[in-house]
């Protein structure tokens, strides 16, 4: 597991523990998250889906272990340059990923962005 792994993982466990013990302040909450925090988290979430793609697509061209660990470290740092890039940190991303996971509210505007941001409706 890298760093980045790491952190989203350790991020995403605090998040969770902070919304288990205090319930009712995470349900009195309208807006969680703004429309701007969630294009860059969706800008970023699909940098990071291309990243992933392209990383898949190289390991069948790898054949050393060498190769192997290259490959993954030029993962980890466009993974890290893509967060700079969005002003996130692996932290804050691990917890609007879970922020989207368990809002369908949030989760419904996610989408449409990411929607948006893809193709399939204006910008926004």
């Amino acid at each position: 597991m890298t760093g980045v792994e790491r952190a989203i993982a350790r991020g995403a466990i605090l998040a969770f523990v902070f919304v288990v013990g205090h319930p009712a302040q995470v349900t009195a909450q309208d807006a969680p998250l703004d429309r701007e925090q969630l294009t860059r988290f969706a800008r970023a979430h699909i940098a990071m889906g291309v990243a992933r793609d392209e990383f898949h697509g190289s390991l069948a061209r790898i054949h050393d272990d060498e190769g192997l660990i290259r490959a993954r470290q030029e993962l980890d740092a466009r993974t890290a340059e893509i967060l700079v890039e969005n002003a996130l940190t692996s932290d804050q991303y691990g917890v609007i990923t879970l922020v989207i996971s368990s809002n369908e509210e949030v989760r419904a505007t996610f989408e449409e962005i990411s929607r948006q941001l893809s193709g399939g409706g204006g910008t926004p």
